[in-house]
């Protein structure tokens, strides 16, 4: 405790005779703050944050499964990032991951979706085309199984969806559920066999 007591006091004399360094360390941590805050605030660092939350959501899916994260699969030459595809007794379930804010607007034949949050709007993909995209090449893939994969959105429950779609667009909290709920379709051999097939294709 005296050491403590005797570094603080050394510390901040040492400041108040060296204007200059004090200054100095003042914009330094200003600067760490500054950065920090656009590192916290970005896309791709939100975006990685909602992934690991559905990560470990998907954890906890009861029954046999595989469950694939972010994975970059081979479509005739090129390379497709999916964020999740989920292997289980019910199907194979490719999931489009989105962390926003505020509220969402957005229809399925719109080619983009708004975001309003803090009086300001802003625009995003719509992420239904871009899971379409995703689901056409796991079922290229899979040949005959094309008839079990089944697209789902995800978002982050941090905000208000206003949504007119027929296709799956969920919560993350209700991704377990939802995926526990449908008819069993598949052996453990095959899903096993999917897996082994999807990770090939790497």
């Amino acid at each position: 405790m005296f050491f403590i007591k005797f570094f603080v006091t050394f510390y901040y004399s040492f400041l108040q005779k060296n204007k200059s360094l004090k200054m100095f360390i003042f914009l330094v941590a200003s600067i760490a703050v500054i950065i920090l805050g656009m590192i916290l605030n970005s896309p791709q660092y939100k975006g990685k944050c909602g992934e690991r939350i559905v990560k470990n959501k998907l954890e906890g899916i009861n029954g046999y499964n595989r469950v694939i994260n972010n994975i970059m699969l081979n479509d005739n030459g090129k390379s497709r990032q999916i964020d999740h595809i989920v292997i289980t007794r019910q199907g194979v379930f490719v999931l489009e991951t989105k962390n926003y804010g505020g509220t969402i607007y957005g229809q399925e034949s719109w080619t983009e979706w708004k975001e309003y949050l803090n009086q300001k709007c802003y625009t995003f993909k719509n992420p239904i085309h871009q899971n379409y995209g995703h689901k056409e090449t796991v079922k290229k893939l899979l040949e005959d199984l094309t008839d079990k994969v089944y697209p789902i959105v995800v978002f982050i429950r941090r905000c208000n969806l206003k949504l007119d779609v027929k296709s799956t667009v969920l919560y993350d909290d209700q991704v377990k559920n939802f995926i526990e709920n449908k008819e069993k379709i598949l052996t453990t051999d095959e899903i096993d066999e999917i897996y082994k097939t999807l990770m090939e294709n790497r």
